[in-house]
């Protein structure tokens, strides 16, 4: 039930009423367990590598972004005369450069998705299955003739 909001109501002793079939005391030790699992992913070196790369990319992504944005905003109203060059008939200088923020803006989330694909998710994927407690094999390993994995 991905989405529903379960509002939980105290009951007259002050205590929460816990899930069906699990004790007050069960769901503590689960918030506990769960807040232990975070706390330790939070300084996982992996962990740390993906947060940064992410914040990397996306702060370079939106500093490109505003800066071509505020520089149309800057041009637009303070470089009348450049942005009124015609470039055809009915086209101008400005007209051009909004049209290239559209552009830009695709441009951008097409960067944004081939650079994650390459170098945030497989470290996602990585850090996941560290999380999870799971070890699947690297995607770049290779099924030797014995089926074993086995790195390049």
């Amino acid at each position: 039930m991905e989405g529903v909001y379960r509002r939980r109501v105290p009951d007259p002793g002050g205590e929460l009423h816990a899930p069906p079939g699990r004790s007050a005391a069960a769901r503590r030790r689960a918030q506990a367990d769960i807040a232990h699992a975070c706390e330790r992913m939070s300084v996982d070196p992996g962990f740390v590598r993906l947060r940064r790369r992410f914040a990397i990319q996306a702060g370079l992504l939106v500093a490109a972004f505003l800066g071509s944005y505020m520089s149309y905003l800057l041009l637009s109203a303070y470089a009348r005369d450049f942005m009124s060059i015609r470039i055809a008939e009915s086209v101008n200088v400005a007209l051009v450069m909004g049209i290239g923020q559209f552009l830009l803006t695709f441009v951008l989330a097409w960067a944004f998705g081939r650079f994650s694909e390459r170098a945030i998710d497989p470290l996602a994927a990585q850090v996941r299955d560290r999380a999870a407690g799971g070890a699947r094999p690297h995607p770049a390993a290779r099924d030797g003739a014995d089926g074993a994995a086995v790195r390049p």
